[in-house]
């Protein structure tokens, strides 16, 4: 197993304090297995399922089962929730990093679904 580099990941950390250098390790699931790799995953869920905008994305995925992202943008438009394409993008991003929702791409559409760890929102 290769080694986990504590000095180059905490100075990477600093400049972008949700997102890890994964180089050192095979893949993100092998990381996952340290140490470091869990406490870096559970404080990135715990920033996905807590955050309202998130939660909220969560809650209709979750109604929904498979959502597209066209109508997930327009049902959180609908639903007073002042959001940007790129906002909504980033928090999109952010609960596929957080294994939250699995992003599926079907005829050409971009899909969404909630996975086991997502559902969590049933119990918020």
């Amino acid at each position: 197993m290769k080694k986990f580099n504590l000095c180059t990941s905490f100075n990477y950390l600093k400049e972008m304090s949700d997102e890890f250098e994964f180089r050192n390790y095979e893949n993100i699931e092998e990381y996952l297995k340290t140490v470091e790799g869990s406490r870096y995953y559970h404080g990135l869920y715990l920033k996905a399922v807590n955050h309202p905008i998130r939660r909220k994305m969560l809650e209709k995925v979750n109604r929904e089962k498979s959502i597209l992202k066209g109508d997930l943008y327009a049902y959180m438009k609908q639903n007073g929730i002042e959001i940007d394409e790129n906002t909504f993008q980033y928090n999109l991003d952010f609960l596929v990093k957080a294994l939250c929702i699995k992003e599926k791409n079907e005829n050409d559409e971009v899909k969404y679904e909630i996975t086991q760890a997502g559902k969590i929102i049933e119990y918020l």
